[in-house]
């Protein structure tokens, strides 16, 4: 069993599921229709993903991480 850390947001109607790490995301008119449909996604990506991909998402580490400044 592989634990992902998903992040669900909120895009006017739809409820969006993301791994920072693998990129993969997914949606649904619900959060947990939205989990659902992540794990289908995630499944599916995972059956067809580099072996380096697997690797990186079996120790959750991500691509980079970096501070940006940002002007609003």
């Amino acid at each position: 069993m592989l634990k992902v850390d998903v992040t669900v947001h909120r895009e006017g109607d739809w409820y969006v599921a993301v791994d920072p790490v693998t990129g993969v995301a997914s949606q649904g008119k619900s959060c947990d229709e939205a989990s659902k449909n992540f794990q289908e996604a995630f499944e599916l990506w995972f059956e067809s993903a580099e072996d380096w991909e697997k690797e990186r998402a079996l120790k959750g580490e991500p691509v980079a991480t970096m501070v940006l400044e940002i002007e609003v």
